[in-house]
């Protein structure tokens, strides 16, 4: 009996730049009705396999000859942008990881829509409308959505809305890249069962890019590892989550495993520290948008406190109140009511305006180092800044400077780079020394390694937790993992629509939550188990 050809055959893929071979020889095939999980750190090449498949590699970067690419045994033009606009979107199309960056915002969804249908060959207005309200019913959205702006629609309905447009030209292959890194465990989970869904009703192939093994363990029947550009592993998606081969693979799982064991150090007892952030009883409104808007309640009467030398994790869905609370406690948003002492100082009976000292002693570190990090200064420029402005003589800066990079586990020759020639593990590192330099009692780090590959995360959260342990400071951590969060959290707050719906030690809230919305966020977990994984060859 002849076996099936696969739907997609990658053979000898080998991409270029001007710094050399980004790509090296890729070899890959995505069987009919079947999921391939490309996993791998940042810069393993990932990404760029995915765009050169679409013909949408940057003007910089070419595929080298004797490249072979096929969709259902026939060649794919990938180096040939005109050929390629008559297969995007028809026969592959892909989701991108970002919907916010690919939604035009001028645009109703219903627009988008209805052009991704246009480029799909429908001219006939009535014929489009009715298959754009098809399509947000496939991807379980309501029609009147399309009335709306990107804006005005959360994370996973942008993503939702993304899957329509790409699904608008019935693709036998759709490539998605990071659809769900940036999402909450709950989102995530429903793109995911998504994904799953419509895959098994359009028999559609898929190759799925991520970081996360566990989503790569729910979605994917085979799992392909990149390393510095080349395949190292491929095989099926239970066999090597359960036996990974190589060194690599290995400690991708095994980082993946330590989080969700909540390996915590141990914590102190209770009392022993006094309290180094105090929250009480927060409110934050934000003002309606029109004039008869009511305004809109981001945090809802919050109470919470965090020892000297403890971490208190912060979890909850997008717009549950997170970040605000955050951005308050650091300074960088002022509330309709209540209060927050840091180091016994009451900010609202100083009016919100933070003295000095108290302002040193508090430090936040962002969810995205890029964007944290000014890209036209150094390493060095970027430490100098803050030691300037606490009054270090200049002559003293740079000594200072090499000892914060240094405790981060950088070196000194990091001072010179820029942050785009550092990796986003580095760049994270050159944000926490930042955050470090004053001396800090309070840190607030928000969704700090979220953006991050899962060995890299386990060394950033490491290297927090040494930190805090030499420094005793007191931390406030805010995340949508769960594995994560409970494995450097002391203790855990879950928030929902504004309010803490449940409080306590870690190992309590995530291992016997008592509320219905918690027990959901615990339920929307995904872990790399191989008996999760859908390698029994099964679509549904």
């Amino acid at each position: 009996m002849t076996s099936t050809p696969p739907l997609l055959r990658v053979e000898r893929l080998s991409i270029t730049g001007p710094s050399g071979r980004l790509v090296d020889n890729v070899s890959l095939c995505v069987g009919h009705g079947r999921t391939l999980a490309l996993i791998g750190e940042s810069g393993s090449g990932k990404s760029l396999t995915a765009l050169s498949l679409m013909g949408l590699l940057p003007p910089a970067l070419s595929v080298e000859p004797g490249a072979r690419v096929a969709l259902e045994a026939q060649a794919l033009p990938i180096t040939d942008e005109r050929a390629m606009r008559a297969v995007r979107g028809r026969r592959i199309a892909m989701v991108f990881q970002d919907p916010m960056a690919c939604l035009n915002p001028y645009l109703t969804i219903g627009f988008q829509i209805d052009e991704a249908l246009m480029a799909a060959g429908e001219r006939t207005r009535d014929r489009r409308r009715e298959r754009r309200d098809a399509l947000l019913g496939d991807v379980e959205l309501s029609p009147a959505l399309a009335r709306r702006y990107p804006h005005e629609l959360s994370g996973g309905q942008q993503q939702r809305v993304m899957t329509a447009i790409a699904l608008a030209g019935e693709p036998k292959l759709l490539v998605a890249d990071e659809p769900t890194s940036a999402l909450d465990a709950t989102i995530a989970a429903e793109v995911i069962g998504l994904l799953r869904r419509l895959q098994a009703e359009r028999r559609m192939a898929m190759l799925f890019i991520t970081h996360d093994l566990g989503v790569a363990s729910a979605l994917a029947h085979d799992i392909a590892v990149m390393k510095s550009g080349a395949i190292v592993e491929h095989g099926a998606a239970a066999t090597i989550l359960a036996h990974p081969a190589q060194p690599y693979t290995q400690r991708l799982v095994s980082a993946r495993q330590a989080l969700a064991r909540g390996a915590r150090h141990a914590g102190h007892a209770e009392g022993e520290d006094a309290p180094a952030a105090t929250v009480s009883n927060l409110t934050v409104d934000y003002p309606g948008r029109g004039w008869f808007d009511r305004p809109v309640r981001a945090v809802d009467a919050v109470s919470l406190s965090v020892p000297a030398g403890r971490t208190l994790g912060i979890v909850g869905e997008s717009g549950s109140g997170k970040s605000t609370l955050a951005g308050v406690v650091a300074g960088l948003r002022r509330p309709s009511s209540g209060d927050v002492q840091l180091l016994g100082t009451s900010l609202a009976a100083t009016g919100w305006r933070f003295p000095p000292a108290t302002r040193r002693a508090c430090q936040i570190i962002f969810q995205n180092p890029a964007g944290a990090l000014n890209p036209r200064l150094t390493v060095a420029s970027l430490l100098a800044e803050p030691l300037g402005l606490a009054g270090l003589p200049r002559r003293e800066r740079r000594e200072r400077a090499v000892a914060a990079v240094e405790e981060v586990g950088l070196k000194p020759a990091h001072l010179d780079r820029y942050p785009h020639e550092l990796s986003g593990g580095q760049r994270q590192r050159v944000c926490i020394a930042r955050a470090l330099l004053s001396q800090p009692r309070v840190l607030v780090c928000d969704e700090v390694v979220s953006a991050l590959d899962m060995t890299v995360q386990v060394d950033v959260l490491t290297l927090l937790r040494d930190l805090q342990e030499r420094r005793r400071f007191a931390m406030l951590f805010i995340g949508h993992d769960l594995d994560v969060v409970g494995w450097i959290s002391d203790e855990v707050a879950v928030m929902h629509k504004g309010a803490v719906v449940e409080i306590g030690p870690a190992k309590q809230v995530l291992g016997a939550p008592t509320h219905p919305y918690t027990r959901r966020l615990l339920a929307s977990r995904t872990h790399p188990s191989p008996s999760d994984s859908r390698a029994d060859g099964s679509t549904a």
